[in-house]
C-alpha cells in the first residue's frame, strides 16, 4: 500500500508544469512548534501534536482527544514575527474512514517597507510612509486510516499575502502518509503543494508554488522511565536552486533534517538536532496535559532564534 502511495505521488509530481517565480511558498517553510523545531524540523513521521496538519496531516491520527498549540517567535534578529495557532481532534470512530481533523493559522510578517516618492523640485526620493507586510495561511486538514498501520491525510491551504502596496490570494494542498511496519519504527511521506499552488496578485500577476517531496523516519525505544526518539527527514525539490541547497544535481536538490529527543516519564524532555546543517536544541515539559516547549535555532548568516510554544490536551 505504501508503495502504491509513493508511486502516485511521484507521478503527480513529475507531470506538474514548471513555472517562473517558484519560491512563492518559501515564507511558509520555516516550520512550526518548538518541539519539532528543536528536533531539526525532522518530524515528518512524528512525534505529533496539534501542528500535525502542518508537518504531515496523516499524523492527526496519532493524537488523543482535543489538542491545541500556539507558537510565537521573532525571527532573523526580530525582523519578522512568526506566529502559529493549531487545533487537532482525533475522533477514534472506526466506523468511518475519516478519523481525525484539524486546522491552523500561520503568520509571518513585519514592518519597515518604505514607500517613497520623488521630490518635484530636487528629484530626490523621500519616504512618504512605512507599510507592514505579512503572509497569512489558513489551513484545514483531514486524516483517515486505509488499513491497519497505514494512515493518510490531506491539508488544504488558503493564502493571503500583503506586500504593503498590493496583495494577493492563493490556494494549494498537501498530502501525507504514514506507515508503521514495526512498533518501534514509523515511515512518513509528504508532498507539500502537490497541486502546484499559486498566488494571484492584483493586476493578474501570478506566482507558483512548486511541490516538495518530504520522506521521513521515526525510531523510538523505551527503557524503564526513559524514552528515546530519533527522527530524520529530507526536502526533495525540483526548483534548480543548486548552491542554495545542501545537495543538488541538475534541477534536483536535497536538504536534510535530523533530530533526537530523550524524555523522562514523558514529562520532561531534552532535544537536539540539525536543520539543514544548522544546530538546533530545546527543552520541554508536559504536566497535566499542559505542554510548554522552547527551541533554539542557530543560523550562521542571521541572528540566533528562540521559539516558544504552548499546548493543551483535553
Amino acid at each position: 500500500m505504501m508503495r502504491h502511495l509513493l508511486l502516485i505521488i511521484i507521478c503527480l509530481t513529475l507531470v506538474m508544469p514548471v513555472y517562473a517565480a517558484k519560491y512563492a511558498g518559501d515564507p511558509f517553510s520555516l516550520g512550526v512548534g518548538a518541539r519539532a523545531l528543536a528536533m531539526g524540523g525532522a518530524t515528518i513521521a512524528g512525534p505529533f501534536d496539534a501542528s500535525a496538519g502542518y508537518w504531515n496531516p496523516a499524523g492527526l491520527n496519532y493524537l488523543t482527544g482535543h489538542n491545541l498549540l500556539a507558537m510565537h517567535s521573532e525571527t532573523f534578529g526580530s525582523l519578522l514575527n512568526h506566529d502559529f495557532v493549531g487545533y487537532g481532534k482525533y475522533r477514534g470512530d472506526s466506523r468511518f474512514m475519516i478519523q481525525s481533523y484539524g486546522f491552523y493559522l500561520y503568520y509571518l510578517g513585519g514592518g519597515g517597507i518604505k514607500i517613497t516618492d520623488r521630490d518635484p523640485v530636487t528629484q530626490r526620493p523621500y519616504v512618504v510612509r512605512e507599510e507592514s507586510h505579512g503572509d497569512y495561511l489558513l489551513a484545514g486538514s483531514l486524516a483517515g486510516k486505509i488499513r491497519d498501520r497505514f494512515d493518510v491525510g490531506v491539508t488544504v491551504k488558503i493564502i493571503y499575502r500583503d506586500l504593503g502596496t498590493f496583495s494577493g490570494y492563493g490556494l494549494t494542498a498537501d498530502v501525507g502518509g504514514l506507515y508503521e511496519p514495526y512498533d518501534f519504527a514509523r515511515i512518513g511521506l509528504v508532498v507539500t503543494d502537490i497541486t502546484s499552488g499559486f498566488i494571484r496578485y492584483e493586476g493578474g500577476t501570478t506566482e507558483s508554488i512548486l511541490p516538495t517531496v518530504r520522506p521521513g523516519l521515526l525510531l523510538h525505544h523505551t527503557i524503564d522511565d526513559f524514552t528515546g526518539r530519533m527522527v530524520m527527514s529530507g526536502d526533495v525539490k525540483f526548483e534548480g536552486i543548486k548552491q542554495g541547497a545542501q545537495y543538488w544535481m541538475g534541477e534536483l536538490s536535497l536538504d536534510t533534517h535530523f533530530g533526537w529527543e530523550l524524555s523522562y516519564r514523558e514529562m520532561v524532555f531534552g532535544r537536539a538536532g540539525f536543520d539543514i546543517g544548522n544546530f538546533t536544541g530545546g527543552i520541554g515539559i508536559d504536566i497535566r496535559n499542559i505542554k510548554v516547549d522552547l527551541a533554539y535555532l542557530h543560523n550562521s548568516k542571521f541572528d540566533e532564534t528562540f521559539r516558544i510554544s504552548a499546548g493543551y490536551s483535553f
